[in-house]
Parts: structure tokens; C-alpha cells; sequence
């Protein structure tokens, strides 16, 4: 093939000898020495703990209290946790919220027994897990409160949500709920037990009168007391019209599309463009609260925005499954109507349990005012939970900030946490998207610079959302937008403009679809993510400010041309190691094939891009520590091996070692990307590094009380010659002459054949 032809990307097997344990972290020390000062003060918290929940016990014998264990900051990474002292005979941990907590169950005996093992000291690491305590408490009729200016509050006109705390067992949460439903029943207050997924147990209560609510929140198995939120459309229309368009492509006779999920207000019925593509209709709004300005331009975007906005000849097409759940809420154009979350709830059970095996790729640009905390939204774990049991993905918008003044770029500092995303938008599982400005305006916000109304992150436990951006629009700090908008269509065929993550998402959906279909890989859903994100940029970062960077950008724009996304060239190759990672285990390529042609002079050069993704199991019990499991990659060089096998001066140069003042984990998890299940790391070698040996390290860990049977990751690894050398036959040569296992990605026949790939 000439050098301006497509190569096939190498899909690398880790071999049996490539496997290792990992050591055991160092998390048995003393943060400070055990003294009878920390014992009294821990036994005096217990005593407290002990009288506070007195009433509880006598009214609720049988059902545990919940506690709330306060970590000193130094001791919250999994190995400082005190499991010597929270057992099963004692007070076991059921969970946490904040990064520095844990939760504990507490019945009546387990509270005297943890009095007596307190007082005793008897082992060594009972006393070193006092030393890791800052508090133990109760969880508060206050922490219960997820309702403002409850305490104002005398009646309530809408629906309660309670959510209440799911253990381990499942025959002792169905006991807890029965006695929870028992005590309903006894206030005689209607409630509907709610279909919330296997993660949460969640109730629609009926109750007006506050000091009854207050009865009920005093049961010790309640969670969180909240409304529902209410979703939308999450931006108006900002249009203007524009002059009409005559020719479109259309489907081909015969033609197998894609079909994608669009989860909006619905398409215009007989849209001269759109009807054509559309696969089949599923209509949850009665029609005279039907609106379909915001689902028909989300279309527009996703069946023709780049042909539109990019000038760009053709694009990808696809089915479309118009899925019709957002009433309109503009009195302006007639009747409104809400969206509660438990209806949406349950419409996204129906819709995508019914079609999942036909529509794997779903655009949802929906969003609530709930803006994101450190625990993950409730929806978001739905999401999370779906996207599981179907094997579907999620596309979300970001959300949109539109409180004027907007933020300019850089951003205004005054904001705080008001431009945060707004739930779903913390989903996991779920690419979410961000807008970036189409076009500039002067003294405001620059081509390519964060969309002044764009959410931004991070997600809960600084998990970095958005995952990536795309053109949304752009406008002035008051909202002024005319001819900066975005394009699409209008009900009535017209081309318009309009601003807003909405518009943004349907972008990226269109192009994720396009690789999922196009990849054949067995774990295609962790492969088509880490395509779209390995291919993502943040333009000009030049003009970006470093802290800036994952907060608005995510991982950047992605390539819109599919070829360059999933071949390589002679001059920059891709391998992916694709393998499954045990508990605790980690993977070694001691003979990483770095290319020769790189190595000059005593010095390696290069460009280098590394993006992992693994899928690890959630469970929102513990609140911030939602994801249950770790991967790290590490891509760098060493000195030699030692002859018991150990290798001796590795330093990671993808990503760059860092070295915080304290490396403790809120740096790691605030700092370096721990716990996300998606990272992403690029480096220039511009003025060399040292030639050694390179080694490639890819590890695991579990949290606490949690091991894995096996974890499939999918990790990215482009290597770039800036002088264009051919150092793609370099690599597979070295592959084969190290007994690398590896095989040309697998690519639909389909797309094979227009790429030109044999």
C-alpha cells in the first residue's frame, strides 16, 4: 500500500507470561500514634451515638440505624478503611456519600459490642483503625433532607420521592420495605413503590401534611426525601429563519441503515427530509401538549448537520426511532404539560426494553435545573442501569447554563457551581456532550472556545464530564445568537438556527453510531467509546488554560472523518491491547515494540496518545465511591530487570508521573483521573527522552469489600513519527518477533470494502 493508503490497526492479546499480582498497598500503618486520648474520644462518640438512637431502637426494634463514620482526609483511600472495627458483629459498612465518610448499619447489640471493642483495644488493628477516625455520628433526620427551605415548608402540593437505603441482603431489604410499606399503610398515605432499577428502592408518596411526612422520615431505612424532578427539552429554541433547502439525501432502496433512538419531543409528522428516515414511532404526550420544534431540529443534526454546518458533500445516515416524551412547556405555543423523572423512568424501560435489539445507540437531549452534587443523580444510575441490562449506549447533552450575564471565556470565577452539569448529565456509562463555539464573536467567546451556555463539569467524585464537545452554537453574554447558531430545520422544512448542548449531542451520536457499526470486536460498546474519545482533541490549547482543560472540554472535539478514526497510516500506528483484568492483578509488556526509527542519538522521540476504557461496576450505596473498580495504564521506560524478575527504575512518561505535594487519594481522585472509567493521556517527546527498554503496565484494584471476576478494558496506543518515517512496519515486525499475539482489528465487511481494507 503507497504511503497515503489506510492501514489496519493491530488488536494486541495480552500473553499468559504478561499477567502478574499485585503487591499489597501499605494501608496497615498508624496515620499517627494510638493513644488513650483517641480511644476516649471514640468511646465517647459511640455513648452519644448510643442515646441519640434510643428512640429509634425502641420504636423500630428490628430495623438497623444508619451511622456516618467521618474519615481523617489522609485515610480515605481503601486500605485505610476501618474494617477491623465495623464488622458484621459489630456495626458493618453499607455504604458511603462524600469521599470522607462511610456509612455503617447499627442495631442495638452491634452498637454495645463496638462500645465494648472500643474500650478493650485489644488487637492492633482495631487500634490503627482508630487512629483513621475523625467522628462517628448519626445519620440526621438533616441528612435525610434533600427538599430546600424544608423547615418553611408547611403543606406539600406535589408528590414525595423517598428513597430508601438498599443493603446487601435482598431477603433483609424486602423485610425492611414491607415494614416500611406497613407504616404507610398506618399513616394511611397512598404510595407507589417505583420501578427505579435493581440499584435503588424508591417510593411515590402522597402526602400533604408536613408533621406526617416528618413520621415518616423517621424511619430509620429512609434515605433521601425529595420532589421529583422535572425534565425538558433542556434549551428553548433560540431560531431565526433562514432560506429553504430543495435537496437532501434520502434513503436507497433496499439500503440496511442503522437505526438510532431519538428520546426528545418528537419529529413533525410528514417533514419532507425526516419522515423518510423514520424507522418506527413511539408517542408518550397526548397531542395537544405536543411540540416538536426541539425533536425535529435534533433530527436535522443528526440525519444532515455536517452536510449543513461543515460544507461537507455526505455523511453518514441512519434510521431514526422518534421516541416522543417531552411535552411542550412554552405557553406561547399551546397547551403545557411536565415530565416527571419517575414517568421518564418508566418510558425508558418500555421503549428501549422493547426495541434494544435493533437500536443500540440512543440520543437523549433532555436535562433538568438539578444541578450535580458529588453523588451521582438518581436518573443517571437508571441510565447507568439500563444501559447495562440492554447493552445499549447513551448519548446526553451537557446541559445548559442560561442565567445572563453567561460566562465569557476564560470563565467568569464568580459562577461557582451554578454552570455544573444538570442531571443525567452525571451518567457513567453515558457519553456525555458539551458545545463549543461554531463561530466567533468579538470581545466574547472565540471559534472552538467553550459555548457560553455550555455545562461543565466535573461529575460526581471528579469524574470528567463532559466526555467530549462538539458545535452547539455560540452567543453573546445576553444570549444574542443570530448567526451563530448552529443549523437544522424547522416544523415546516425551513432551515433555522439555534444554540445549545441539545444540538451538540445529536452530532456526536451520529458519529458514535457510525463507529459502533462499523466495529465487529466482541466488546464493540468499550471499542466504539474508545475510538470516539482516543480521536478527540481540545483545539488550540495554546489559548486554554491546563486547569481548564477536562472541565469544559472533556476529552475534546472528535474527528469526523471515519476513516482516520479507525485505520492507521505508515507514519502514526495504533495498537489496541484489549484483555480482561482479574482483582488486584495487573498486566506487564516488559518488551514494548517502541519503534527504532524513534531512537536517535541515544534519545526516543514521538508523538504518544493513550486512552483506556473498562466498564466497572457501580453501586450508588457509596455515594462518591459509585464506581467499584480502578484501571490504570502506565507507558514509559526502565533501566533493566533483576534477576528475581523484578524491573528496577520504570518511570511512567504517558501519562508523565505526576508529583503531588501529598499522594494521597483526594489527590489522585481530584488530580489523576482515579476511578474514571475512561482516560485519556497524549504527550509530545519534542526534545527526547533517554533510550531504555519500554515497558507498558496496565493494573487493577477493587474498592473495599469488592472483588471482580474479570474486567474488559480496551486500551489505545498511538504512536506518531513527526517526520513521517514508516514506522508501522517497524511495529508489526518487532510484534511478531516477540511472539505478540495480535490481529487486524475487525471491521464490518461493509465498511471494509469502502475503506478499502482487504
Amino acid at each position: 500500500m503507497d504511503d497515503k493508503g489506510r492501514l489496519p490497526i493491530q488488536v494486541v492479546i495480552p500473553r499468559k507470561t504478561d499477567y502478574s499480582n499485585n503487591k499489597s498497598g501499605g494501608g496497615g500503618k498508624e496515620l499517627e500514634p494510638f493513644t488513650d486520648k483517641i480511644k476516649e474520644q471514640i468511646t465517647k462518640q459511640c455513648l452519644n451515638l448510643q442515646l441519640s438512637l434510643q428512640s429509634s431502637f425502641e420504636n423500630f426494634p428490628d430495623i438497623p440505624c444508619i451511622g456516618k463514620v467521618v474519615m481523617k482526609e489522609k485515610a480515605i483511600a481503601k486500605t485505610h478503611k476501618p474494617t477491623a472495627l465495623f464488622k458484621s458483629n459489630t456495626c458493618p459498612i453499607v455504604g458511603a456519600e462524600k469521599l470522607d465518610e462511610l456509612l455503617i448499619s447499627i442495631t442495638k447489640d452491634g452498637l454495645e459490642h463496638l462500645i465494648n471493642t472500643v474500650k478493650l483495644s485489644s488487637t492492633k488493628y482495631i487500634k490503627i483503625n482508630m487512629t483513621k477516625i475523625q467522628e462517628i455520628k448519626e445519620y440526621s433526620f438533616k441528612d435525610k433532607i434533600d427538599i430546600k427551605s424544608f423547615d418553611t415548608i408547611d403543606k406539600f402540593d406535589e408528590p414525595i420521592k423517598i428513597k430508601l437505603f438498599s443493603f446487601d441482603d435482598a431477603t433483609d431489604n424486602e423485610y425492611y420495605t414491607s415494614r416500611f410499606e406497613e407504616l404507610l399503610d398506618k399513616l394511611k398515605i397512598k404510595n407507589t413503590k417505583l420501578n427505579y432499577g435493581e440499584h435503588l428502592c424508591v417510593y411515590k408518596v402522597n402526602c400533604t401534611e408536613k408533621s406526617i411526612l416528618e413520621k415518616i422520615i423517621e424511619y430509620p431505612g429512609v434515605h433521601k426525601v425529595s420532589f421529583f424532578p422535572q425534565y425538558t427539552c433542556d434549551f428553548p429554541n433560540m431560531i431565526s429563519a433562514r432560506e429553504r433547502v430543495e435537496e437532501l439525501p434520502q434513503p436507497k432502496e433496499g439500503e440496511d441503515y442503522p437505526i438510532i433512538g431519538i428520546i426528545d419531543s418528537g419529529i413533525i409528522p410528514g417533514h419532507k427530509f425526516l419522515e423518510p428516515w423514520i424507522y418506527k414511532r413511539e408517542v408518550f404526550v397526548a397531542e395537544k401538549y405536543r411540540n416538536y420544534e426541539h425533536g425535529t431540529f435534533v433530527a436535522g443534526i443528526l440525519q444532515y448537520g455536517d452536510i449543513l454546518n461543515l460544507n461537507v458533500s455526505e455523511q453518514q445516515h441512519y434510521r431514526i426511532l422518534d421516541v416522543v416524551v417531552s411535552p411542550n412547556i412554552d405557553p406561547t405555543k399551546g397547551d403545557t404539560d411536565t415530565l416527571s423523572e419517575d414517568r421518564l423512568i418508566e418510558i425508558l424501560y418500555e421503549v428501549i426494553g422493547k426495541y434494544h435489539d435493533k437500536v443500540k445507540v440512543w440520543n437523549m437531549s433532555l436535562g433538568t435545573s438539578n444541578i450535580c452534587k458529588d453523588c451521582i443523580s438518581d436518573l443517571a444510575v437508571v441510565l447507568d442501569t439500563i444501559q447495562d441490562l440492554y447493552q445499549v449506549d447513551i448519548i446526553l447533552s451537557a446541559g445548559n447554563y442560561t442565567k445572563i450575564p453567561l460566562r465569557n471565556w476564560p470563565p467568569n470565577e464568580e459562577l461557582g457551581n451554578d454552570d455544573r452539569i444538570t442531571s443525567p448529565a452525571d451518567s457513567v456509562r453515558a457519553i456525555t456532550v458539551g458545545s463549543i463555539a461554531n463561530i466567533g464573536i468579538d470581545g466574547y467567546v472565540e471559534k472552538d472556545m467553550p459555548s457560553p451556555f455550555s455545562r461543565r463539569g466535573p461529575g460526581a467524585n471528579f469524574l470528567v464530564k463532559p466526555d467530549v464537545v462538539h458545535y452547539g452554537g455560540n452567543c453573546t453574554s445576553h444570549l444574542c445568537c443570530s448567526g451563530t447558531g448552529v443549523i437544522s430545520f424547522d416544523i415546516y422544512g425551513n432551515l433555522v438556527e439555534g444554540i445549545g448542548t441539545s444540538y451538540s449531542a445529536p452530532a456526536v451520536t451520529a458519529l458514535y453510531a457510525g463507529l459502533h457499526n462499523s466495529i465487529n470486536e466482541e466488546n464493540s460498546r468499550e471499542f466504539a467509546k474508545a475510538f470516539l474519545i482516543h480521536s478527540s482533541n481540545i483545539p488550540d490549547k495554546a489559548k486554554v488554560d491546563t486547569q481548564y482543560f477536562h472541565r469544559y472540554y472533556g476529552y475534546g472535539i472528535p474527528k469526523q472523518n471515519l476513516e482516520e478514526i479507525i485505520t492507521c497510516s505508515k507514519s502514526s500506528v495504533t495498537l489496541v491491547f484489549s484483555g480482561t483484568l482479574y482483582s488486584n492483578s495487573h498486566i506487564e509488556f516488559n518488551d514494548f515494540p517502541f519503534p527504532p526509527s524513534l531512537c536517535r542519538n541515544g534519545k526516543c522521540y514521538g508523538d504518544i496518545k493513550m486512552t483506556l476504557v473498562y466498564t466497572p461496576k457501580i453501586d450508588p450505596a457509596f455515594g462518591q465511591e459509585y464506581c467499584r473498580a480502578n484501571i490504570d495504564a502506565h507507558f514509559g521506560t526502565y533501566d533493566f530487570i533483576d534477576d528475581e524478575g523484578n524491573v528496577k527504575g520504570f518511570g511512567s512518561e504517558v501519562p508523565l508521573d505526576k508529583k503531588w505535594d501529598q499522594r494521597y487519594e483526594k489527590e489522585q481522585v481530584e488530580n489523576g483521573f482515579k476511578w474514571n472509567p475512561i482516560k485519556s493521556y497524549s504527550r509530545s517527546i519534542k526534545n527526547g527522552i533517554e533510550e531504555k527498554p519500554w515497558r507498558l503496565m496496565i493494573d487493577s484494584v477493587a474498592r473495599l469489600g469488592d472483588n471482580y471476576d474479570g474486567q474488559n478494558f480496551a486500551l489505545f496506543i498511538t504512536i506518531s513519527d513527526p517526520q513521517k518515517n514508516d514506522i508501522y512496519t517497524e511495529i508489526i515486525q518487532l510484534l511478531k518477533n516477540r511472539g505478540y499475539y495480535h490481529n487486524d482489528i475487525k471491521i464490518q465487511s461493509k465498511v471494509r470494502h469502502i475503506l478499502g481494507l482487504h
